[in-house]
């Protein structure tokens, strides 16, 4: 059986000053202004070395599912971006591994955070 072709995965560029939070609301001192909608970024990576090295391979596999979240999470961000946000708030991740196989997804709501104004007196 032919070892398979080789995938170049290529990086996606990251999105311009877009903070992310795990969080369903921003810190303290700042409201949402916009909810721009639900955003979100997929990635498969492909870990086709076999090896009969069990560490190596586990480390092969984590580094897949890392440049996998990475790209997925930079996916993401372009997105939030494109539609006018400063901030995507509750991000979740989901990884699934199938065979060779790493797909990472991951979701957050894009909005537009600012400063709350300083109450009234001080």
């Amino acid at each position: 059986m032919a070892a398979p072709a080789p995938v170049a995965v290529v990086a996606a560029p990251a999105a311009p000053s877009i903070a992310y939070s795990t969080l369903n609301a921003p810190a303290e001192g700042y409201v949402v202004e916009r909810d721009l909608g639900i955003v979100f970024g997929t990635a498969i990576g492909v870990n086709y070395s076999v090896t009969f090295n069990l560490q190596k391979a586990m480390n092969q596999a984590v580094e897949a599912i890392e440049r996998s979240r990475n790209q997925a999470l930079a996916q993401l961000g372009q997105q939030a971006a494109a539609r006018g946000a400063n901030i995507v708030l509750g991000v979740t991740f989901d990884t699934e591994k199938e065979g060779g196989y790493a797909i990472v997804t991951c979701a957050g709501t894009a909005c537009v955070v600012k400063a709350k104004p300083p109450a009234p007196g001080y």
